[in-house]
């Protein structure tokens, strides 16, 4: 019995942290939001939507985003969003939100622990030192609970399976796991997948220093992964394809911002705070210090510790970013987002340094034990400043009471101070535009005549007219009513694969200078449906993505059938 405990106890362990992480924030039963939030939660709006008219997939913002068809759905990965999504169809938002907060607490707690089992056979105590480690440290709760940045925060679950799949590639010859590593990454955020690529770069670059020659059959290993990372990720890519590069849209500036000294990143790391640019956290940083004297330097964990050191020195403005400017390094546009794999390194390396402590006549299982208390502890240092925030004891944070009425306004001004909302308010804050993203993916045109766009201001003959208009999945409809023949602009944006429908009909439109619909229309009335239209391209790389899911799944299931038919065996053999 004692045997079979011992296999499942720190999963439970991971589960039940994860679950004493949440209670807090389930008793205070409503959130203080800024920054990202309004972003994600409008996109998880929509899904919600959809999903209760029927359809799974979107295409297009029609009901959130100001109405006005934004195809942020196309450009930017949506599906980790699907749960939060799918909790809202039995939960209410505010507990919808925190419980999919926890199975992206227990899922990152969990692929953290098997990739270090995997890393480094045996080590049960190694392994979960490391899951809770990387779970609770301050840059996931800043992620997570404090400024809502779920892209990263989706992408933070897999770092591990990344960095695994490097080293399954490099030193074990195997390349199934470093390809859905990546793919994981394509389906989160599309620049910690190029990070990704960096820090594999970097690996391989500690390979050649080490070993001064890279075996071909390692180049060859390396390219069937990536092929399999294209048939299990190419539709992901296919709307940048047909309907972005080249498209005249907008699209983020590059560069280097919110950056900080090392002095300020050092301060921030000793606070202990869910920041963005000290999240390192306290107990990380002293890894960082000391780790270079606690560590074996023959080791395997020596690189990984220098790779911790390289990723914390380029946070700061210590690295000489300004020579990278004009580089494709500049699509990062925020250093801090190296930030999760500093973590991930140096988690790995205070893993080791936990595991091979010892202390004269204290018996080790001791030891470990104290080791799994005290992880909470940090933990409720780093986090109390959020739970104030968000239950909001002293009245100090504004709450949301009312939608918006009259024009277009943004959730929360440039200054991006929090706001409480719950659960009798929360679906108010979607008559509001988010702060940021909000005109992510627009024309270029119509971020020239935004205001127009925004407020949904038709034009029908060159004069102004709010037209009447509602909403179904991936579709609007303007109800128009004209006296003659007359030139329709309406404040729907135009993609290369957006189709219209008149009185159910395909026509032909142009693009307006506004880069809206734009159509001409004799006397008459008409029932007007923007929609878009998937390419057969990304239709037919769909079906190729799951079939390759299908029979990765279908192998690893005969796999895990053997190990638990010999798991079973030795049970029996113990009991």
């Amino acid at each position: 019995m004692y045997y079979k405990l011992k296999k499942i106890y720190p999963i439970l362990i991971i589960i039940a942290l994860s679950l004493l992480i949440l209670i807090p924030f389930f008793k205070i039963n409503q959130l203080g939001v800024h920054s990202d939030w309004s972003f994600h939660a409008a996109r998880v709006q929509q899904l919600y939507l959809n999903l209760t008219r029927g359809h799974f997939f979107t295409y297009s913002a029609t009901d959130t985003f100001s109405k006005v068809g934004n195809g942020n759905f196309l450009f930017y990965p949506t599906f980790f969003l699907y749960p939060w999504a799918f909790l809202k169809l039995f939960f209410t938002p505010i507990a919808s939100y925190l419980i999919y907060v926890w199975l992206l607490f227990v899922a990152t707690g969990l692929i953290a622990f098997f990739c270090m089992q995997s890393f480094d056979k045996q080590a049960t105590w190694q392994s979960l030192f490391f899951a809770l480690i990387y779970m609770i440290a301050p840059y996931h709760l800043y992620l997570t609970l404090n400024n809502y940045v779920l892209g990263e925060a989706q992408a933070y679950m897999f770092i591990p399976l990344v960095l695994l799949g490097m080293y399954n590639v490099i030193y074990k010859d195997k390349w199934v796991m470093l390809a859905i590593g990546m793919t994981m990454m394509a389906y989160t955020h599309y620049v910690s997948l190029f990070i990704s690529v960096e820090v594999c770069v970097a690996i391989l670059v500690c390979y050649l220093i080490q070993n001064k020659i890279i075996e071909l059959s390692k180049l060859v290993i390396l390219a069937k992964s990536i092929g399999l990372f294209i048939l299990l990720s190419l539709w992901q890519f296919i709307p940048l394809f047909t309907d972005y590069f080249h498209r005249d849209l907008f699209r983020p500036n590059p560069g280097f911002m919110l950056m900080q000294s090392a002095g300020d990143f050092f301060v921030s790391a000793v606070s202990n705070g869910a920041l963005c640019q000290g999240g390192i956290g306290l107990i990380l940083l002293f890894t960082l210090i000391f780790g270079w004297l606690l560590i074996d330097k023959n080791s395997k964990y020596m690189w990984v510790y220098l790779l911790g050191v390289l990723f914390t020195w380029m946070i700061t403005t210590a690295f000489p970013w300004h020579y990278f400017i004009k580089t494709p390094l500049a699509i990062i546009q925020f250093p801090y987002r190296y930030t999760g794999y500093a973590t991930a390194f140096l988690a790995i390396t205070l893993s080791k340094i936990l595991f091979t402590l010892q202390f004269d006549k204290v018996n080790k299982n001791v030891i470990n034990w104290g080791i799994v208390l005290i992880m909470p502890v940090l933990y409720a240092g780093s986090i109390s400043p959020i739970i104030a925030r968000n239950s909001n004891s002293d009245g100090t944070v504004p709450v949301l009471t009312s939608q918006r009425t009259g024009n277009y306004k943004t959730f929360r001004d440039a200054k991006d101070l929090p706001i409480i909302i719950n659960n009798s308010s929360y679906n108010k804050q979607f008559s509001y535009g988010a702060l940021y993203g909000e005109t992510d993916y627009m024309p270029m045109k119509a971020i020239e005549n935004v205001e127009s766009v925004l407020n949904r201001v038709s034009y029908i003959n060159g004069h102004k007219k709010l037209l009447r208009q509602y909403s179904k999945a991936n579709e609007i409809h303007y109800l128009v009513n004209t006296n003659r023949r007359s030139i329709i602009n309406l404040p729907a944006l135009q993609y290369h694969n957006t189709r219209v429908y008149i009185n159910n009909r395909l026509v032909d439109t142009q693009i307006s200078d506004r880069g809206t619909v734009l159509t001409n229309l004799p006397k008459g009335k008409y029932n007007i449906e923007v929609t878009y239209k998937p390419s057969m391209l990304l239709i037919v790389a769909r079906v190729i993505a799951v079939m390759s899911w299908i029979y990765i799944v279908f192998l690893w299931g005969i796999k895990l059938w053997q190990i638990a038919r010999n798991n079973l065996n030795e049970f029996s053999d113990v009991d």
